[in-house]
């Protein structure tokens, strides 16, 4: 199975998903700029945040903060 940047498609890198992610976790929720910046639709960026996409580089904080926001 090919993920992330081992897809032929993909538009995001692992850096990229990272600092969404970070961005997030401190306090950046405007998803239309995170899109934007990163060329992606909001969908995209909501489902990096929730962890629904790019889920081989999850790190601890990254799912602490998945399950606050989710609940």
């Amino acid at each position: 199975m090919l993920r992330g940047e081992n897809h032929p498609k993909h538009k995001l890198t692992e850096e990229q998903v990272k600092t969404i992610r970070e961005l997030w976790s401190v306090g950046h929720r405007n998803i239309k700029v995170l899109a934007r910046n990163n060329g992606v639709s909001t969908a995209n960026i909501r489902k990096i945040v929730r962890g629904y996409t790019w889920k081989h580089i999850l790190t601890w904080p990254y799912d602490d903060n998945i399950v606050r926001n989710e609940n």
